[in-house]
Order: C-alpha cells, then sequence, then structure tokens
C-alpha cells in the first residue's frame, strides 16, 4: 500500500510541476554570414535547396516531398519518417519580407506546433542573419519536459543550421 501512495505522489507530482513549465518556447541563434544577403534569403526561402543545409534530413527514414512553386507564400515542405518521434509533419512559408524575413508554420500530425523564423540584416561585411524557434507545447506535459532539459542541444542545433547555411553559399 506503502509503495502504491509512493507511485501516486510522484505521478501526481510530475504532471503538476509539468503544468508549470513552459507551454511555449523560443529559441534561437544568430551568426554572421560571409554571403550576401538576397544570396542568404534565396538559400532560406527555396524549400529546394533545403537538402544542402537542413540538418534533420540526415534521417535517412524520412521522406521529403516539396510544393511547387518551393517558394514564396504557401510553398511546402513535407516529411514522413519511421521514426516515432518525428513522424510526419510540414512547413508552411506563411509569411515574408524580400530580403529581411521569412515566417513559416511548422506543423506535426498536421496540428500546429510552432513557427520558424529567420531575420536577415545586410552588415557592411555579410549579412546578420537570426533564426528562431517558437514551439508550443500545450497538451504534452512529456514534450515540456523534453524541450525544458533540451534548449541548449536545439540552440546548438540551429547554430549549426546557420553554418551549414553560411559554408553552402
Amino acid at each position: 500500500m506503502y509503495l502504491l501512495i509512493v507511485i501516486l505522489v510522484l505521478i501526481l507530482t510530475y504532471i503538476l510541476v509539468g503544468m508549470f513549465l513552459p507551454s511555449s518556447i523560443t529559441l534561437s541563434n544568430h551568426l554572421n554570414m560571409r554571403g550576401n544577403i538576397k544570396g542568404i534569403y534565396e538559400r532560406i526561402e527555396d524549400f529546394s535547396n533545403w537538402s544542402d543545409w537542413a540538418i534533420w534530413n540526415e534521417d535517412n527514414a524520412m521522406e521529403v516531398t516539396i510544393t511547387k512553386p518551393s517558394k514564396g507564400l504557401g510553398a511546402q515542405y513535407n516529411w514522413t519518417s519511421k521514426i516515432k518521434e518525428i513522424k510526419h509533419g510540414s512547413l508552411t512559408l506563411t509569411n515574408l519580407s524580400a530580403h529581411n524575413f521569412l515566417t513559416y508554420d511548422f506543423c506535426y500530425n498536421k496540428l500546429k506546433r510552432g513557427e520558424l523564423f529567420f531575420s536577415l540584416e545586410e552588415q557592411e561585411v555579410g549579412t546578420f542573419v537570426k533564426c528562431s524557434i517558437t514551439i508550443q507545447n500545450k497538451r504534452k506535459i512529456f514534450s515540456r519536459y523534453f524541450l525544458y532539459f533540451n534548449r541548449k542541444s536545439i540552440t546548438r542545433n540551429i547554430y549549426e543550421v546557420l553554418l551549414t547555411i553560411d559554408k553552402a553559399i
């Protein structure tokens, strides 16, 4: 009986603590890239370029389809994976300002889970690029824990993406 009470208290504690973790989190990183603003913007905007720099494409089990046109408002990048955590989802370009910013909605299992945002600013030498991702986990407590404890890793991944974009130019 004592063991059952301990288990119930632990489960309730897990749920209660999880409910106080943020349901939405934004993680970002930036890099001053060598290329010009127009070239970097075009590399990011056009989904047909993403295979050159999107680190999540390293999943051999993932099947990617890109709508036509592959750039501009409404362009979509869809994926399906046999890996349970990746499942299937999409990125849709929802807002842009030529050579200044790009906003993508991302969905898992057809549910909007957040936004991916790139901002670009021309510098005297190169282009300052910032990438941020906002992830919403209103219902899934485990996902809140996962994001909370993996913030640094995700931020490093964003930086790795920016470095890879810079090398591809």
